[in-house]
């Protein structure tokens, strides 16, 4: 029997969509193979010894996410409690295809964001289905080819993100079928294993309850869904019992969650929401070049301008959701999704922490759906600006693909990545720092030195760069300035665990005559860093040390 034309053009067509939204971000991000391990990746798969030993994998799912780094020793508890045994998986497949070799793990990265480019055209295919076929492939690419989202992609330790994008995708599909025992089960499934990728999931899982309703003026699956207690209790159970299993496992591993340290933390971080929704918002619709950035520098400096017009922009969005909410409700629905799951990062933005580009990967889904509902609206009511209307994502993908292209290469090596940003914020301390903390690591100290000196010298709170100065003066044999620094540390950490290291640091540079200065400054080591293996060592060598001189 032969298939009719028509069905044979719309299944070329959707073969088509597909193919082009996988495919071109496949294609503009190809330099990653040709890229190596930079920021956390050294220390997760070079090394970190986690992941490259599959005995280890049962205690994916009953440690916190730093086990399966070179720094887990080092930090001890972390800052924020992250469970993550999704995508410390998918790092013990990676490492057992190439070991210690790039090309898998990049391998892994590029398939997750093209998945996720798929799920997202699938997605616009159920509520949009109205739209041209090439603007709705042109929305998945705007999505696959932002330039601040290859942090997410490109950088091989931000898969988190692309994997709690991908099951909540799936999660929101599956939500928008008929409700059937196989759909509630992939809803199920979806949120779980989101949950398992990134803590950020729990606050998108009130969009995979609601996408039936709020969307059932857009999508043509679902339209005899209308909202009552009945049907929304029948949606709420797959998302809800998904989250008492992941809650479970979690209290079980980590035996609560932290998040912050006090009430101004909190407060800083509500002060800096209207900033971080509209440089989201900017960053993730308007195509520019991508750089490593640290939100808490940034927003430290900004002017009472700035902020009040974050403020008048936040509550345009709020305007235009409200405005839309009979004739495009999509447009609501995508804004809420991104303003929510882009909220978190306001806690982030309180502390040194890197990064922008990743927490945007499951927001900019919600301004993808905010945007396909706009232009749909828009070409009903103003048919003239069709073309226009349409063409917009066309042009912005454009525009995008080259600044990918560029941002796949800033992540080739440490090094370059802490240039590019030294040089667009020279003035912010961890440029400086966390470049000579790569080149300590590397063994240049002679390089690290001024640097983390400069660094210090900016940021004087921040133990990292004083302690890792100190141990270059040491390894360059620069002792008297090395015990200098130690000295120094000591006074500004007292009574902190980084004293610790500034204790280890003047132990090594007294002379052997100082014995007992030497072992008083080691047992006060043990003191303030119970357990701490170096000064444990030192002290054993100098009571040995002591026992030989004895007569």
């Amino acid at each position: 029997m032969s298939v009719p034309v028509t069905g044979r053009v719309a299944r070329r067509a959707r073969r088509m969509e597909y193919a082009c939204v996988t495919l071109l971000p496949a294609l503009v991000t190809a330099g990653r193979f040709w890229n190596g391990f930079v920021f956390d990746d050294v220390y997760v798969i070079t090394n970190g010894t986690f992941i490259h030993d599959s005995a280890n994998l049962p205690l994916v799912f009953t440690r916190h996410a730093m086990v399966a780094s070179s720094l887990d020793q080092a930090v001890g508890h972390p800052p924020l409690d992250t469970y993550r045994p999704v995508p410390l998986l998918t790092f013990f497949w990676d490492a057992w295809l190439s070991g210690q070799r790039p090309w898998a793990y990049h391998l892994t990265n590029m398939v997750l964001h093209a998945v996720c480019c798929a799920l997202l055209l699938a997605l616009l295919r159920r509520l949009v289905p109205r739209l041209p076929s090439v603007t709705r492939a042109a929305l998945a690419c705007m999505f696959g080819l932002s330039p601040w989202l290859s942090e997410a992609h490109v950088w091989i330790n931000g898969r988190s993100d692309p994997l709690m994008t991908g099951f909540l995708l799936l999660a929101t599909w599956a939500a928008l079928t008929k409700p059937t025992l196989r759909s509630r089960a992939a809803v199920f499934g979806g949120c779980l294993l989101a949950l398992l990728a990134k803590e950020v999931a729990v606050l998108a899982l009130p969009f995979v309850v609601l996408a039936p309703f709020w969307a059932r003026g857009e999508c043509d699956a679902l339209p005899e869904q209308r909202l009552s207690w009945r049907s929304f209790g029948a949606v709420l159970l797959s998302p809800t019992l998904a989250l008492l299993v992941y809650l479970g496992m979690r209290m079980a591993a980590l035996r609560g969650l932290r998040t912050h340290d006090d009430g101004a933390q909190l407060l800083a971080a509500l002060s800096h929401l209207p900033v971080l929704w509209a440089d989201g918002l900017y960053r993730a619709l308007v195509p520019g070049g991508y750089v490593l950035r640290s939100l808490r520098d940034d927003y430290a400096g900004l002017g009472v301008s700035v902020v009040a017009l974050s403020v008048l922009v936040c509550i345009g969005g709020v305007t235009l959701g409200t405005m839309s909410r009979r004739r495009a409700p999509l447009v609501g629905f995508g804004l809420a999704w991104f303003a929510f799951t882009l909220s978190p990062v306001a806690l982030i933005s309180t502390v040194l922490w890197p990064g922008f580009g990743r927490y945007l990967y499951l927001p900019t889904v919600g301004l993808v759906l905010a945007l396909a509902g706009g232009l749909e609206a828009l070409v009903a009511l103003r048919p003239a600006l069709r073309r226009v209307a349409l063409g917009l994502p066309v042009l912005v993908c454009l525009l995008s693909a080259p600044l990918l292209a560029f941002a796949t290469t800033v992540y080739h090596d440490d090094e370059g990545l802490y240039l590019e940003a030294l040089a667009r914020a020279p003035e912010q301390a961890w440029t400086h720092g966390f470049l000579g903390l790569h080149y300590r690591r590397e063994g240049e100290c002679q390089r690290a030195i001024p640097l983390l000196a400069h660094a210090d010298q900016l940021d004087s709170t921040d133990a990292r760069y004083l302690t890792s100065l100190g141990h270059c003066l040491v390894e360059t044999h620069q002792l008297d300035a090395a015990l200098a620094v130690g000295r120094e540390g000591e006074r500004r950490f007292r009574d902190t665990r980084q004293e610790a290291a500034f204790l280890f640091i003047q132990a090594v540079c007294l002379p052997p005559p100082e014995l007992d200065r030497i072992e008083q400054l080691l047992t006060r080591c043990l003191v303030v860093y119970p357990g701490r293996q170096d000064c444990a060592d030192a002290l054993d060598q100098a009571r040995a040390l002591r026992g030989r001189a004895a007569p």
